[in-house]
């Protein structure tokens, strides 16, 4: 829970018993490289692996995008989970116990409250299926529309009796209260507060597994027709199912997605029982809903390749373009399988059976295919116009590409099936770009500063050899003179441990930053860049320190020039002014010189 207090000493057990490289294992295939492991990096596209693992150091760092951490942040950003519970997780795995307070006991009962609730009601439904005269009723339906037992079986079918309180009275003779149904969105308050009734009655239902494959909530089919009967009604949303992070079937189809390395999004949860009954038991469903960023991340930890697989209608094809700009955002490889109008993938096999879809599939088109494909068919790319229209409408798509090679071949794809100069194209998708920029307020690539060089000089040097150069650099400076914070929290540690008297490794320090995720990752690609062994750290240090302490000085004699140009006919103001600067410029020799002698001295010590 985002809420649970861990002991540091906790922090430490499971840390230590924790290996970060099986941990990472998981989700990135790592190869050794002296004590090191590489692997392409999760957090970004790329074709050579630039992803390392420090096992001795405990940390990660990609030299592509900068992305650094240890194993929790890891499993933060990986499972989109709070520390406390990334700490909890690892726990569980190395059988460590996680002393919790009383007000975390009674949140995590309230959480396993709600899975066992949701699991008695798919058992019920379940029984209500197959052992009920209604629910065999039910189960004709689903055999009439060609599903079999076996699947019937995989995907804990159920059926909800067409009472008020077929579950309630479940409840009841469990010794169940009815709030904690209510908690689960299984039953609904009566108007006239007199108590509760079922949510889903005469439906066949559809249990919603998370990703550990436990039930957080249902989908439920009506069996009769009716102008205020919905066809589909579904769980709302609790403190353990949010709809923006569960795909449907993606528990069962985890194995098939590895396998296959790509998965097939479908829109209904029949979509996706069809396709696992005809050989296809690589998808996922979005269950008629949006996909969003968090089930696209979801997608990433199984593959990078996601194949569209929509209803044939105007509305499926809109929702394939949606889709397509979220999974592109997370770094995917996105196809589309084009269904005939008024098709969807259920009703395709059905009618077209198994090869028509495999043949579908294998001459998916990339997203620039499949829009200008559209266009033809609605007869919409006969002018120039048209022409125009189209390419920005694919351009808004293609600008969220991560991969640049991708992108970029992309833009030449287009550029040849509409008969457009691709530079024209490119400069376009720039322009676009920088327009996205501006108008978000989010700021462009910045370039390093030279006081930002020499910061991030002093704090590798800080940080090197155990801290063996905190002596001569604090004798000059100290964490208030670094600018940029994170670089001045490094440097209070530091200083800290110098004051104590104790000596630290990167190791050490890095164990004090898991609460401070940037800082961490400041100091990981600090630790991990480019090593200062080659330089002249005498120089360098010196170099570095006194840039930092004349900042200010030059900073002031540059506003006293920028005044006398100001009164230049003003020989009394030129006078005073004159002064200061000659004051200033003998400050900053003075400067030199006293800090020059001082950091030779304090060097001969080391």
């Amino acid at each position: 829970m985002s809420s649970l207090k861990i002991p540091e000493e906790k922090i430490d057990e499971v840390r230590e018993a924790t290996d970060i490289v099986e941990v990472i294992s998981q989700y990135v295939s790592l190869k050794r490289r002296g004590k090191s492991y590489f692997g392409l990096c999760p957090f970004h596209q790329e074709k050579t692996p630039s992803f390392h693992v420090d096992p001795v150091r405990g940390f990660y760092h990609c030299f592509g995008c900068g992305e650094g951490g240890n194993v929790f942040s890891f499993v933060m950003k990986m499972d989109r989970v709070t520390f406390p519970e990334a700490v909890r997780n690892l726990a569980q795995k190395a059988n460590i116990e996680i002393q919790i307070t009383d007000d975390d006991i009674t949140a995590l009962q309230e959480t396993e409250m709600l899975y066992q609730i949701n699991k008695m009601a798919a058992d019920f439904y379940r029984e209500c299926l197959t052992k009920t005269q209604a629910g065999r009723r039910a189960a004709e339906y689903f055999t009439q529309r060609g599903f079999d037992s076996d699947i019937a079986e995989k995907f804990q079918i159920g059926y909800a009796p067409n009472r008020w309180d077929g579950l309630i009275l479940k409840a009841r003779k469990e010794s169940i209260p009815l709030e904690n149904l209510h908690k689960a969105g299984l039953v609904i308050p009566r108007n006239d507060k007199s108590g509760f009734y079922d949510r889903f009655r005469g439906r066949l239902m559809f249990p919603v597994l998370n990703t550990s494959g436990r039930v957080v909530g249902f989908g439920g089919r009506a069996l009769k027709t009716g102008k205020n009967i919905p066809k589909y009604i579904n769980s709302p949303e609790t403190a353990i199912y949010r709809k923006s992070r569960i795909l449907y079937g993606l528990y069962l189809s985890r194995e098939g997605i590895r396998n296959e390395d790509k998965v097939l999004l479908v829109e209904g949860y029949t979509d996706l029982m069809r396709l696992h009954q005809r050989g296809f038991p690589f998808g996922a469903a979005t269950s008629g809903t949006a996909l969003t960023s968090d089930q696209a991340h979801l997608i990433s930890r199984y593959t990078q390749n996601v194949i569209l697989v929509y209803d044939g209608d105007s509305a499926g094809f809109a929702a394939a373009l949606r889709g397509a700009d979220i999974l592109f955002s997370e770094g995917l490889y996105v196809q589309v399988a084009a269904l005939p109008s008024g098709s969807d993938p259920d009703a395709f096999l059905r009618d077209k059976g198994t090869e028509a879809l495999r043949k579908l599939l294998s001459n998916a088109k990339t997203i620039v295919e499949f829009q200008l494909s559209m266009k033809r068919q609605e007869k919409k790319l006969g002018t120039a116009a048209d022409k125009s229209r189209i390419a920005t409408e694919l351009l808004v798509t293609i600008r969220k590409i991560k991969d640049p090679v991708e992108r970029q071949l992309m833009v030449r794809e287009l550029a040849e099936k509409l008969g457009i100069e691709e530079r024209l194209l490119h400069q376009k998708l720039r322009r676009m770009i920088k327009h996205e920029k501006e108008t978000s307020g989010v700021p462009g690539i910045s370039l390093e500063t030279a006081r930002d060089k020499a910061e991030k000089a002093l704090i590798q040097m800080l940080l090197k050899e155990e801290g063996c150069w905190a002596g001569p650099i604090f004798s000059q400076i100290g964490p208030e003179d670094f600018r940029i914070p994170v670089n001045r929290r490094l440097a209070e540690i530091v200083q800290k441990h110098r004051e104590n008297g104790t000596v630290f490794n990167h190791k050490d320090l890095l164990h004090q930053l898991d609460r401070e995720p940037e800082v961490y990752q400041s100091a990981v690609s600090l630790i991990s860049s480019v090593s200062l062994n080659d330089m002249d750290l005498y120089q360098l240090g010196l170099d570095c320190v006194l840039f930092v302490k004349e900042e200010r000085l030059k900073q002031d004699l540059q506003a006293v020039k920028d005044e006398m140009r100001k009164y230049q006919k003003d020989e009394s103001r030129i006078e005073v002014l004159r002064n200061r600067w000659q004051d200033l410029y003998q400050e900053k020799r003075a400067l030199i010189t006293n800090i020059t002698a001082s950091w030779k001295k304090m060097v001969e010590n080391l």
